[in-house]
């Protein structure tokens, strides 16, 4: 209590004091005299002067302070993004692009071009040839993408590297490094970090320095490489125009003129060799997702065409009808002459030597499927076609002119007019199962005969190109009249195997096509085979390019862009994933009246996936479409509106039905296969559509059902219940019957029945008096519900039996009639 007393006394004297000093100073004032009052202004003066004084120099010690924390932080910001940075390079690095790889791939590719170069630069000839320039074309226009793929490669990997080099160098530069403290201790630590920063950066600085070293020379590899392709091309293609301008110039000396230049034959065999082969691998790896498809595609005609087999057994044909169905004799066969000769086309501009890969494959399938079904002479002329047009594909595919060509195009011109005009006038047309076929060797001999005389008059490339074109055009056209054939045949067994609705599932009306092919095919037939022919043409060629200008042209409509060939992907790409759904429902929905087997719980049924697969598909495939087409998926948007439109105004029905669909979809109250009943009417589940489902009905008719009215009904699924069901007679007796008899003759009949089951065992039951009759029930159990009918026949025609053998009276209805007389 002294020692706060005391604090609190010091305190008041403080503040006495000054008070005295700065508020009672106008008292003092007025007992001092002037000059104590002006000493006392100085002292005052001088005070407040070294106040402000220490105010200022505190307050310049703390900015410095302040300056020099905020530089602290600025510095360790930007030695930590370097440390950032050069993580981000060092991983950037070990993962960078395989430039041995690339190298390899320049060195590769200037081989190629050197084999490109043969026959045209190199060992020019005295005249270019067309198959030459077409072959060097492709394979140039191959290495142009491939070395476009490795360049936006490389200079976007340069551009990676030189963004991380002016980003350290960004950072290096900062000023803020390269303020120093003011302090020794502070300087000493601050260069202890420098160097740590320096040391970890130093080696991926360098590392960075030879990567871009190395990319920069890469670049300028590359650069002149894409430059000598394409500078390569565009003199190819000047080449192959010019040639086209002067086709019917005289290109070498006569036939039996002594050539120019000369060229051993060995070596024009092994340059057309090597860049045959670079043609086709190159156009293999870019293709290979069609050759798969293609490959699908004979499998499922195979499958498709084995089942068409099997249902001919199934109807009961005689097996000799079967045999002279062309398309089954050999399934896998005809499956690939249909299949290679329709989708052929899905291959965009094939070199030739990948058509003369798949055209004898087809040859031989349609040797093997003539054998013994056409007559000897044909089969001979075929056979004969197959080898000649074997051989001029061979020399087609010489890339240089020579004199042993020339003589070996002479005499094949000469066999195949010869051999054609004999056949032509040997009066065996009649045997022809095909006649258009002679429209074809009339084309063959003229086309053979202008191959000749071109080349006797040294116009080599129209000669080569007529000559393999009347030999194509021969051979494809025998395959392409065969492969309608094989397919109208094949939709004539369809005819006949498969009943409504199935053939639905293929848009076609089967009852139309009789024993005469569409007129459609023939066209399409038509059409293909000019393309087959006119490939070998530049005329073709050129038309063919000014159709893609035609197809890619931007074209406006309002604010939106498209173009035609954008469109007709559009349309193909919807059509093929409605067709490709209805070949999946095809394969399903094929099953058998009835299904006894136990079906698992919690397992989606054939239906159900089906139905899901379906849509899955056709979402697939307009997603695909719009995008394949460039249609922005925000333009949906307005479709979507458009249908919310049309729904508010009259689809409901329509929509109730797919939603129906899709909840049948899911939750699986019924399957395909399942007997149900419906409307009181017995049948079973066909096919569970989008809109609809079909019930094939026991009478032999099919219903067609809205999914919608499916669900909404009292629907009955036997399947579901394991296809049992309960039967219930009634059996009456006279009055005066032993019934314990009844039910042991009852019980006997019912246990003596094998299709009856048991458990659950037979009941016998003594029912009700009836007015002329004991009723009895009886209830047993069958397995399966198309069991029913028969086996209540058997039980009622037993039962009666076993009465009339024991004396037991089954009773009519009897009433008694009293006639009353009336007196009058």
């Amino acid at each position: 209590m002294k020692i706060t007393q005391q604090y609190m006394g010091r305190l008041m004297w403080i503040l006495v004091w000054l008070s005295s000093f700065f508020i009672g100073a106008n008292v003092s004032a007025q007992n001092q005299d002037s000059l104590k009052n002006a000493a006392h202004d100085s002292a005052r003066k001088a005070f407040t002067e070294r106040i402000q004084e220490m105010g200022r120099a505190e307050a310049a010690s703390s900015i410095a302070k302040y300056n020099e924390g905020r530089i602290h932080l600025e510095q360790r910001s930007v030695m930590e993004e370097l440390k950032k940075t050069n993580e981000k390079i060092k991983i950037y690095l070990q993962h960078s692009i395989d430039t041995a790889s690339i190298s390899d791939d320049i060195q590769s590719v200037e081989n190629y071009l050197a084999i490109v170069k043969e026959g045209i630069v190199v060992h020019r000839g005295t005249a270019q040839t067309q198959r030459n320039l077409s072959v060097s074309s492709a394979i140039i226009d191959q290495l142009i993408g491939i070395m476009g793929k490795r360049k936006a490669t490389v200079d976007r990997y340069a551009s990676e590297l030189m963004g991380f080099r002016d980003r350290i160098d960004s950072l290096s530069s900062d000023s803020v490094l390269y303020i120093y403290p003011t302090d020794t201790a502070g300087l000493i630590r601050y260069y202890k970090k420098m160097v740590v920063v320096v040391k970890e950066i130093a080696p991926i600085d360098t590392a960075l320095n030879v990567a871009l070293s190395n990319v920069q020379d890469l670049q300028v590899k590359t650069d002149l490489v894409v430059y000598e392709l394409r500078s390569s091309y565009e003199n190819i293609e000047a080449e192959v125009k010019k040639l086209a301008a002067n086709s019917l110039n005289r290109e070498y000396p006569n036939i039996w003129q002594t050539p120019t230049y000369s060229r051993p034959f060995g070596d024009i065999i092994r340059f057309s060799i090597a860049k045959e082969l670079l043609a086709l691998q190159f156009y293999a790896s870019d293709n290979l997702p069609q050759i798969f498809l293609l490959l699908v595609l004979i499998v499922m005609s195979t499958l498709f065409i084995r089942r068409l087999k099997l249902r001919l057994k199934q109807t009961g044909t005689p097996k000799e009808e079967i045999k002279t169905k062309l398309i089954t004799r050999y399934p896998l066969l005809s499956a690939i002459l249909i299949v290679v000769s329709i989708f052929q086309f899905i291959f965009i501009t094939p070199p030739f030597i990948f058509s003369f890969l798949i055209w004898p494959v087809s040859a031989v399938c349609l040797t093997i499927i003539f054998y013994k079904y056409i007559t000897r002479f044909w089969m001979i002329f075929w056979i004969v076609m197959v080898l000649l047009f074997t051989i001029a594909c061979a020399t087609n595919m010489l890339l240089q002119a020579s004199r042993v060509e020339r003589w070996i195009m002479v005499i094949l011109a000469l066999a195949g007019i010869v051999y054609a005009l004999c056949v032509f006038f040997s009066g065996r047309s009649m045997e022809l199962r095909e006649k258009r076929i002679l429209y074809f060797i009339a084309i063959f001999i003229v086309t053979e005969l202008l191959a000749l005389v071109f080349n006797i008059y040294g116009r080599y490339n129209l000669s080569k190109t007529f000559l393999i074109s009347g030999y194509i055009g021969i051979v494809v056209a025998i395959l392409f009249l065969w492969t309608v054939q094989l397919i109208n045949e094949g939709l004539s067994i369809a005819t006949s195997v498969y009943r409504h609705p199935d053939r639905q599932l293929f848009y076609i009306n089967f009852n139309r096509i009789g024993n005469k092919s569409p007129a459609f095919l023939y066209v399409l037939l038509i059409i293909g085979w000019f393309v087959v022919v006119g490939r070998n043409f530049y005329e073709f060629k050129s038309l063919a390019w000014f159709t893609h200008d035609f197809l890619t042209k931007p074209r406006s409509l309002g604010n939106y862009d498209f173009t035609i060939n954008g469109i007709a992907i559009f349309i193909t790409i919807l059509f093929c994933s409605l067709f490709l759904s209805q070949i999946v429902s095809f394969f399903s929905v094929d099953h058998s009246a009835t299904r006894t087997g136990e079906q698992k719980k919690g397992k989606i049924g054939t239906g159900s996936l089906v139905l899901l697969l379906r849509i899955f598909i056709i979402s697939a495939g307009l997603f695909l479409a719009f995008a394949a087409a460039g249609i922005p998926l925000d333009r949906i948007t307005i479709i979507l509106g458009a249908l919310g439109v049309g729904i508010g105004l009259g689809l409901q029905g329509l929509v109730n039905n797919l939603v129906s669909g899709l909840v049948i979809a899911f939750e699986r109250p019924v399957n395909i296969g399942d007997i149900i009943e419906v409307h009181g009417k017995l049948g079973t589940m066909k096919s569970i559509g989008f809109r609809s489902s079909i019930i094939s009905l026991s009478d032999g008719a099919c219903l067609v059902i809205p999914n919608g009215d499916l669900l909404s009904q009292h629907l009955t699924n036997w399947t579901m219940g394991k296809n049992a069901k309960r039967v219930t007679l009634q059996i009456g007796v006279a009055y005066g019957t032993d019934l314990d008899q009844v039910k042991n003759i009852l019980t006997g009949v019912l246990k003596a029945e094998e299709k009856i089951m048991a458990p659950p065992d037979p009941i016998v039951i003594a029912k009700d008096f009836n007015d002329s009759s004991i009723d009895f029930q009886v209830i047993f159990w069958v397995h399966h519900i198309a069991q029913a009918s028969e086996v209540t026949s058997d039980i009622i025609t037993r039962i009666d039996k076993a009465f009339k053998d024991s004396g037991v009276v089954i009773p009519f209805p009897q009433q008694d009639l009293y006639i009353h007389k009336i007196d009058r």
